[in-house]
């Protein structure tokens, strides 16, 4: 799937327009980083895919489906927090591009979508393979570029065009985000040619263009005044730039954190592993309304902590990744860019423990009411242990396949959920890490692409882990096509139920009849997906039944296991699950 092509013994090509062209934007895309190319294999694209080719500095990675191709892009950008190129050929090919496109616009990760065309004289007269492809995706995308068909004429415009994609998908010239961008490419036959002299770029290798982003400046002193002294929580999803920092400025603060796995923030011993179980006790929850919320990043998965942090009545101050607009609630008080806040808030508070005791002069110390944090810390042990319990007398279930998975993943390797049930899954019952990166497809919230995306994110070399549900794993099995040649470290871990799990956590499980709950949401598929990873040459085998079997899913080579569960079993061990939780909530008399 990866690799670079060697010139054959034939007669070399001529120079055209196109080769030199397309020469100049891979030239240009390099001297950005941009060194990620994704391709789906066409004719038209031919020019461009050969110009990525040729270059070593290029890893050229070639899927068969254009879809794959997109989220796989997709995943090297989110890792690299670099645009990643995406090319395929003219017609229908791009609109498969889509899904990923969206996914990127919403979750500001920078992408180059180029879709190769045929010239505007063949445009509208029934040429083959051959549609409007202006403006394809519409306002999903922060810029739209159609430089044309390459004349030689234009040439000292090429390089402002490939580095004004980089510029605009990073967020500058003008925008306030990071994202998709998209070029249609015209080319003429001959589509096979040879790059003639490049135009220079300039001196010592720099980008045609470079983009500027203001850097957080803003007068501290309000915010200042509105957390010290009160009780609040820190909450922090994805899209957090400085873990560390906001770690830190919630142990200055004494605040007990709410983060998910993608933040980065799950520190053990200090991030609340069980928050969202916790917060099922009506007087625990009521007992630890705050009076601040600060957020950092993007919201939770779990809509039980998100309905008590809107209903709570607390300030909210809301700090999100450039440009984005965080507040499905409506409550946010102030937005502020979520670069450099904590650090900066964290220079604010003098270095001491907030759980110091008080004195007077007339007596000797006497103790400090625990803080808000070590109420949490101590709940959130006790619950813990009741999870760990329960779960050691089960069945086979998709919390211990979590667990067990997160646990078994080295330090500085990669996670990446499905959204849906893996995500929650990850996020109610994942044990802190803050050693391994998490990411999933949170901006608009898709199963489609997950495992490309991971193959993405495993291409910029960092051993990676994809946990994933069946449907979503069949959703995406194009891109099981030819995973077994890449030298990249990828387990799959595929939670099979026989169909759709999430839907029996939903009103409708108990709403309609068994016959049509299953027919419309559970949706058996009655695949053997053990049988369908090995049709594509890939090592795959059952979910370990022993402690030491679970070595075998550390990420080394491409492989894929399958832990088959019970769907109705699982929402009944989910409910007993949260009436653990619950119950531990409550401090013993």
């Amino acid at each position: 799937m990866t690799g670079h092509t060697e010139a054959a013994d034939r007669s070399e090509p001529a120079t055209t327009p196109a080769a030199t062209f397309c020469a100049t934007f891979v030239d240009e895309w390099i001297r950005s980083g941009s060194t990620g190319a994704f391709v789906a294999p066409g004719s038209r694209s031919t020019p461009l895919a050969l110009a990525l080719a040729q270059r070593s500095e290029v890893e050229v990675s070639v899927f068969h489906d254009e879809r794959a191709a997109s989220f796989a892009a997709l995943g090297w950008s989110i890792r690299t927090a670099r645009p990643a190129i995406v090319l395929c050929s003219s017609g229908t090919a791009g609109a498969h591009f889509f899904g990923a496109v969206i996914e990127a616009s919403m979750s500001a990760v920078p992408l180059i979508v180029v879709t190769a065309d045929r010239p505007p004289e063949l445009w509208d007269v029934g040429a083959a393979q051959t549609i409007d492809q202006t403006h394809l995706f519409g306002d999903k995308v922060r810029w739209f570029g159609a430089p044309g068909v390459p004349e030689t004429d234009q040439a000292a415009t090429w390089r402002s065009w490939a580095s004004r994609a980089i510029a605009e998908a990073s967020g500058g010239a003008g925008q306030s985000r990071p994202g998709p961008v998209h070029l249609n490419l015209s080319f003429r036959d001959p589509l096979a040619g040879r790059a003639a002299e490049l135009p220079p770029g300039r001196p010592d290798g720099r980008p045609w263009h470079r983009a500027t982003h203001a850097t957080f400046d803003h007068d501290l002193v309000d915010l200042f005044r509105t957390l010290s002294g009160r009780d609040g929580v820190i909450v922090a999803g994805g899209g957090v730039t400085d873990p560390a920092s906001v770690v830190a400025l919630a142990e200055r603060l004494g605040w007990p954190l709410l983060a998910d796995h993608r933040s980065g923030c799950r520190k053990p011993g200090v991030a609340i592993a069980h928050f969202d179980g916790l917060l099922r006790n009506p007087a625990f929850a009521d007992a630890q309304r705050p009076e601040v919320i600060v957020r950092f990043g993007e919201p939770l998965t779990s809509k039980v902590t998100n309905q008590w942090l809107a209903s709570s009545g607390a300030e909210l101050i809301v700090a999100a990744p450039r440009g984005r607009w965080l507040d499905p609630e409506r409550l946010a008080s102030t937005i502020v860019p979520e670069a450099c806040f904590a650090a900066a808030l964290l220079a604010q508070f003098p270095a001491q423990r907030i759980d110091t005791p008080t004195t007077n002069s007339d007596r000797s110390p006497s103790p400090a009411k625990p803080s808000p944090a070590n109420q949490w810390r101590a709940a959130d042990a006790r619950a813990g242990a009741d999870v760990q319990y329960l779960l050691a007398s089960e069945p086979l279930n998709d919390p211990t396949v979590t667990r067990a998975l997160l646990a078994s993943l080295p330090t500085g390797s990669a996670l990446v959920a499905a959204s849906s049930m893996a995500v929650r899954e990850l996020e109610w019952f994942g044990a802190n890490r803050d050693d391994v990166s998490v990411y999933s497809n949170r901006g608009a919230n898709g199963i489609d692409g997950t495992i490309a995306t991971a193959i993405g994110i495993a291409s910029t070399g960092v051993p990676t882990a994809c946990l994933i549900g069946d449907v979503a794993f069949l959703h995406d099995s194009t891109a099981l096509v030819g995973l077994a040649r890449p030298m990249i470290d990828l387990t799959i871990v595929v939670l099979d139920n026989d169909g759709g799990g999430i839907f029996g956590f939903l009103p409708q499980h108990d709403l309609v009849s068994s016959d049509q709950f299953e027919l419309l949401f559970g949706t058996p598929h009655g695949t053997d997906l053990r049988g369908l990873a090995a049709a594509h040459h890939l090592t795959a085998a059952d979910w370990p039944n022993t402690d030491t079997g679970l070595a075998d899913l550390a990420p080394e080579g491409v492989k894929v296991f399958i832990a088959r569960t019970d769907r109705e079993a699982s929402l009944d061990l989910h409910r007993r699950l949260n009436a653990r939780l619950a119950s531990a909530a409550q401090a013993p008399d």
